[in-house]
């Protein structure tokens, strides 16, 4: 019985601690973080999906003018506001569920999505993720070989400044 009270009053206390922190955890809209070091889904043979394609930053530069085409930039926030891709929408690979689901209705209608990180590596698994996530076959999903200190070195076009819809995202995830 005494273990039982003190168990409750633990979590009362831990809960009303929570509550009142800047930093807490927001139970209500809490979403596990996506696993940024996840191998890329395997898809099987007679699967109607497309694989995630990787291509040079030369050949997706051609794509950017395509007003079918959207870039994500998958790198912290700090990172996107000192440089990105000119154009990209910020969709970390932390993003909660209600984060990435907006970025997927901004594909709606698109052709084309590009996916890149600080490399090739940390882009796939949420290239992948929106492949799952998206679900239409047509839907041509990239990642670009090299991240973006590869578009960065090829002198393609570069924006930075505050992402404005991190700011969004937090409002919303508190």
């Amino acid at each position: 019985m005494r273990a039982a009270l003190l168990l409750g009053l633990s979590m009362v206390i831990g809960l009303g601690v929570n509550a009142v922190r800047p930093n807490g955890v927001a139970l209500r809209s809490f979403a596990a973080p996506a696993l940024c070091g996840a191998p890329p889904s395997n898809h099987s043979a007679g699967s109607a999906m497309p694989a995630v394609s990787v291509v040079p930053p030369e050949e997706a530069a051609g794509l950017c003018g395509d007003p079918q085409t959207i870039i994500a930039d998958v790198r912290p926030e700090k990172e996107f506001a000192l440089g990105h891709v000119t154009g990209a929408i910020h969709l970390p690979c932390a993003a909660s569920g209600s984060v990435a689901d907006a970025a997927a209705g901004q594909v709606a209608g698109r052709r084309t999505l590009i996916v890149y990180g600080d490399g090739t590596g940390d882009a796939q698994p949420v290239a992948d993720e929106m492949r799952r996530r998206i679900n239409r076959p047509e839907l041509r999903i990239l990642v670009l070989a090299g991240g973006f200190p590869a578009w960065s070195q090829a002198g393609l076009a570069c924006s930075s400044g505050a992402c404005p819809d991190c700011q969004v995202q937090k409002a919303a995830s508190r």
